[in-house]
């Protein structure tokens, strides 16, 4: 089972592969900002430390949207994220 680290806390959580990570943090009440769900408001950036390879390519919608959001390396939108393998990432300061 892939393993997700929350770095803020630190926590990790083992999760099914293929889980949406916004429906992992919702199960798991973690502190993670979202808003509109479906990718086009930016309010879930992330910052992925770890794991980036085990998740698909950003769509282009979601390049768009990082590109209004931050230049930061390693940003992904939370919302569009499914868990494949180990994932460590936090929320964009």
């Amino acid at each position: 089972m892939p393993r997700i680290t929350f770095l803020p806390t630190g926590a990790t959580y083992e999760v099914a592969a293929g889980t949406r990570y916004y429906d992992f943090c919702q199960e798991q009440d973690v502190p993670h900002p979202f808003g509109c769900t479906v990718g086009s408001c930016g309010t879930c950036c992330s910052i992925v430390t770890g794991g980036a390879e085990q998740l698909d390519p950003p769509s282009r919608d979601e390049l768009d949207t990082l590109e209004l959001c931050t230049n930061e390396k390693g940003a992904r939108l939370g919302c569009q994220l499914f868990v494949r393998g180990d994932l460590a990432i936090k929320p964009v300061d």
